[in-house]
């Protein structure tokens, strides 16, 4: 049995400043390459800018049937689309809990069985999925401060939400990433307490295994 601590969970984002979703790319032919990119530096995504996507705005790309996720940008005009590095994610900072909730809408129905009795049928439905989190206010933190959670929730901008098993990169990291709103954000502070924050954030669209 491997097992995690849970201080090597983490939650990281990745701020749009974008008021609608990054654009999603399939391996359907929406891009002019046949085959998937293998190397970090691309030249062919010429038609993203007509999906809507603007320089050095990240889009998503799936690749193969697993649909496993790469984020793209073009820094300038005519520049060849790069990955976009771990480095651009924030980790939230401070956070003492952090949690990644996912549910499936199960559809039901019941059928007579010729027998005087009934069976039941069930069939998965809409897939939803959100983050969220609980941490302590700390201003001193150079980015991910909880007061940067707020901004990004007062101007409702989609972010890009990564939820890493082992914050350190070492062999036990798996990350889940998707893309949504701040649902809620509070900050809290009571008399003799240490002041305290929370954050939940709504997905939008399909979360993805990296």
């Amino acid at each position: 049995m491997a097992t995690i601590a849970s201080n090597q969970l983490g939650i990281y984002y990745l701020d749009t400043a974008k008021s609608s979703p990054l654009v999603v790319l399939g391996a359907n032919g929406e891009y002019e390459s046949t085959a998937f990119p293998s190397s970090t530096v691309d030249t062919d995504f010429e038609n993203a800018p007509y999906y809507g996507v603007a320089y050095n705005e990240p889009f998503i790309v799936l690749q193969g049937s697993t649909l496993t996720p790469w984020l793209f940008k073009q820094a300038n005009q005519g520049a060849n689309y790069t990955t976009v590095p771990d480095s651009d994610f924030t980790l939230v900072a401070a956070a003492t809990t952090t949690t990644l909730d996912t549910s499936n809408t199960i559809n039901e129905v019941a059928a007579r069985d010729g027998l005087g009795s009934s069976t039941n049928y069930i069939a998965s439905g809409a897939f939803s999925y959100n983050f969220s989190v609980d941490g302590l206010i700390d201003l001193s933190s150079a980015s991910g401060s909880s007061i940067d959670v707020i901004d990004i929730s007062r101007n409702s901008y989609y972010i890009l939400m990564r939820f890493s098993t082992d914050i350190s990169g070492g062999s036990n990291q798996v990350s889940y990433l998707g893309q949504g709103l701040i649902e809620s954000a509070s900050l809290t502070g009571g008399v003799d307490d240490i002041s305290t924050y929370s954050a939940t954030f709504r997905g939008y669209g399909g979360l993805y295994k990296e």
